[in-house]
């Protein structure tokens, strides 16, 4: 199970990696931590695939929509669609809604919640929180 995990958490960095640097010259990169899987490491690549890398699993979303409140709100939001794997349970899908915090010009925190459907023994409903903290190469 664990070597099968690996070979999908390779495969989905190279993926998403691969797929903005060709759409892209120049790669924007944040990464920091987070708490979503576990405890763990995120990476947000131009601000539309986010990794996380977590002691609990790996979770891999592609941002589909973002928008503003105003320009009197500081935050920005965000929705999802995405996959997880847990390390020793099994794997689902999510729509991450979040919101940005961009506090500083290289600092970005965020919070979100993820509706999910978890397809480990039986199909569960639940939800996933996650908040986190990057900074921007």
């Amino acid at each position: 199970m664990i070597k099968k995990l690996n070979v999908i958490t390779i495969t989905i960095l190279t993926t998403l990696f691969s797929l903005s640097a060709s759409a892209n010259d120049k790669v924007d990169i944040k990464a920091g931590f987070a708490v979503d899987m576990g405890f763990g490491v995120t990476v947000l690549v131009n601000e539309q695939f986010n990794v996380m890398l977590g002691n609990d699993g790996i979770a891999a979303d592609y941002i589909f929509k973002q928008g503003a409140f105003s320009a009197d709100v500081p935050f920005t939001w965000y929705v999802g669609g995405g996959a997880y794997a847990e390390w020793d349970k099994g794997f689902g899908v999510r729509l991450p809604l979040g919101l940005n915090l961009n506090f500083a010009k290289e600092w970005n925190a965020y919070a979100q919640v993820a509706p999910d459907l978890d397809f480990d023994d039986d199909v569960k409903f639940g939800a996933q929180l996650a908040t986190g903290l990057r900074y921007s190469f």
